[in-house]
């Protein structure tokens, strides 16, 4: 290929996966209603607007009835902010194009970096099979936020790497912020460490500096991620919940189903196949980190986004040295001008259009908009029984829920006795109504407790849609029995 050739075709790659993706991108996400299909999106605004109007970080439960006063680590407590803040000055629709310009962003990183070791079209192919494994938990909630962080942190440690030296100290800095905004920073910081293993055994370009210098970085990384309201406690509590008996109750939680096809399993497929076929070598280190993502992604289906992101930056120089490139090129950010003036201009009309275009929220799978409507304001201060997943729009609208997304604050056993009461168990629904004087319950129409509600003397249905259904207790007790201990978290699923 001649130089003049080989330079036009790199600058439509550059056009290609540094424009053009990451602007179809926002463009898609930020008109998806479907990103906003997630109960904890409610609660992590409503956390947001609490924080906002009070100043200040809450360290108890604010909201539940069931639970307010106990303590409560709002580990994600910056990214609830930017998400109220921005949905206090724009709505939903500003919502949606946060997060779509976060995903955006993550795709121009992930394309840049690729385009420095793969050509235009393995590199393509590389970011739609790692964007594929993010697509399920593509939804408006702190862990899209920080993808962009994500990258770029991998992206430094792996330069880092390639120049044979410790990365820059003002890079741990930015463990200040990722443990402000979401509790996978606690990765971030493995990946960190990961890599710097890796310099100690590269005997070969082993130098004293060079080490002197990892550790300096991991140890100010590990103090920066101890800045953050709730210092080691915050540190700590990733781990913690990693350990919760009640995960599998929660579908993220989860392991992937692949009993049907999915991206996830296209993905791991093309990547082993491509591998194998063109004799890819990693290292032990990256070899670990692989394996490691891999297995936690089998274990949850929420850390498919983790494998998604970091696997293609981390296979990207092998696979471009398996394909005959002996260094990786350096990729410019910039691109002729007309392209950059089109691709600004494309930006600019996706930010008026989804900003003058109103976002409705209407009814949906976490969303009893027109249910909830239909409650009398004074039955609304009543104790409510709601099904977990409407939880987060209780909060939304100023109901103190029973439960909702906080798992992690409730606890196994009240989270296991949960499981018990949307499966309709007797004793478990007879605990909780007598313990909390239940007065109402909203819960979707084809869930176990539904018939059970419908079949309990004392209750009757006020309001019913495909929504949700909304019943209220005739003959509740003027007062609460004493309370009841809960059951110890039982093996189940959640919905």
């Amino acid at each position: 290929m001649t130089p003049i050739r080989e330079t036009l075709d790199r600058t439509r790659a550059r056009f290609l996966l540094i424009w053009v993706i990451p602007i179809l991108l926002v463009g898609a996400l930020s008109f998806a209603p479907a990103i906003l299909n997630d109960g904890d999106t409610f609660w992590h605004i409503g956390a947001g607007r609490w924080m906002i109007a009070h100043l200040a970080v809450p360290a108890t439960d604010p909201f539940s009835f069931t639970f307010v006063g106990r303590p409560w680590v709002a580990h994600e407590w910056l990214s609830e902010v930017a998400m109220a803040g921005v949905y206090l000055a724009g709505g939903w629709g500003a919502v949606m194009l946060l997060v779509a310009l976060a995903m955006g962003l993550t795709a121009l990183l992930m394309g840049a970096w690729l385009l420095r070791w793969l050509g235009m079209v393995p590199a393509l192919l590389s970011v739609v099979l790692g964007l594929s494994c993010v697509a399920p938990g593509m939804l408006a909630r702190p862990h899209l936020l920080v993808l962009p962080l994500l990258a770029f942190w991998t992206i430094e440690l792996m330069k880092a790497r390639e120049a044979k030296r410790a990365p820059r100290l003002w890079l741990a800095l930015l463990m200040v912020l990722w443990a402000n905004l979401h509790s996978s920073f606690v990765v971030g910081y493995g990946l960190a460490a990961a890599f710097g293993l890796e310099a100690l055994l590269d005997v070969k370009h082993w130098t004293r500096p060079a080490f002197l210098g990892w550790v300096g970085f991991l140890v100010l990384g590990l103090v920066a991620t101890l800045v953050t309201p709730h210092g080691v406690e915050g540190l700590t509590f990733p781990l913690r919940v990693l350990n919760m008996k009640s995960l599998p109750f929660i579908t993220e939680w989860q392991s992937p189903d692949f009993f049907k096809p999915s991206p996830l399993e296209l993905a791991l497929l093309a990547g082993v196949f491509a591998a194998f076929w063109r004799g890819v070598r990693l290292t032990a280190v990256r070899t670990a980190i692989l394996l490691g993502l891999i297995h936690m992604t089998l274990q949850h289906v929420r850390q498919e986004i983790l494998l998604g992101v970091v696997g293609p930056l981390i296979l990207a120089e092998p696979f471009g040295r398996a394909l005959g490139r002996a260094e990786g090129l350096w990729t410019p950010w910039r691109v002729p001008r007309p392209q950059t003036l089109l691709g600004g201009g494309l930006i600019l009309a996706l930010f008026a259009s989804r900003l003058l275009t109103p976002m409705v929220r209407v009814d949906g799978p976490t969303a009893p908009v027109t249910a909830l409507a239909h409650v009398p304001a004074a039955l609304r201060s009543q104790p409510v029984l709601n099904s977990y997943d409407f939880g987060g729009y209780l909060i939304f609208q100023g109901v103190r829920p029973y439960i909702d997304g906080r798992a992690d604050m409730y606890g196994d056993a009240f989270v296991g006795d949960d499981d018990l009461i949307q499966r309709a168990n007797p004793a478990a629904i007879d605990r909780a109504i007598s313990h909390y004087n239940i007065r109402w319950a909203i819960v979707p129409p084809n869930i176990y407790l539904t018939g059970a509600l419908d079949a309990r003397p004392g209750w009757r249905r006020i309001y019913a849609d495909k929504t949700a259904v909304v019943f209220q207790s005739e003959n509740a007790p003027a007062t609460p029995a004493q309370p009841a201990k809960l059951p110890e978290a039982q093996s189940a699923t959640r919905r």
